[in-house]
């Protein structure tokens, strides 16, 4: 019997442990320094690319890469875009917010760039396989 209850405290506290960890992976915090979402006219998004490749998983992910151009005096250490996937006929079919840059990636200094990635494994039905429409949704200086 001792070796039953050991083992189910062994797994409780796993358990506590698994769930600390995955909601701390899941908070949310804002970016470093003050947010600024008029410096997104210093910011530019160059050589938008769309590639598909298969996962591991039995599916496809489609993946939108391009680079990041910080043009001000300021260092960018949040951009948040929203991307708009179009369809054949130009109407829009959805819009995804995601992060170009945040605590989880390294900001961009002044009139520096850096190269990203955002891997989607679903896209919506009927797009026109045109990289994404990015317009900048928050901002983040220091």
């Amino acid at each position: 019997m001792p070796a039953a209850k050991t083992y189910l405290i062994g797994t409780g506290v796993a358990v506590v442990i698994a769930v600390v960890l995955v909601a701390a992976a899941m908070r949310h915090s804002s970016p470093a320094g003050t947010r600024n979402d008029g410096y997104a006219a210093e910011v530019a998004i160059i050589n938008p690319q769309v590639s598909a490749a298969e996962s591991m998983m039995a599916g496809g992910v489609v993946y939108y890469t391009g680079t990041i151009e910080n043009h001000g005096n300021r260092t960018l250490t949040g951009y948040t875009v929203a991307l708009t996937f179009k369809g054949i006929d130009g109407n829009v079919l959805e819009r995804d917010e995601r992060s170009l840059v945040d605590d989880r990636f390294r900001p961009v200094p002044p009139h520096g760039s850096r190269s990203f990635e955002i891997g989607f494994d679903r896209v919506p039905e009927g797009w026109n396989q045109a990289p994404p429409d990015p317009h900048a949704v928050s901002v983040w200086t220091r």
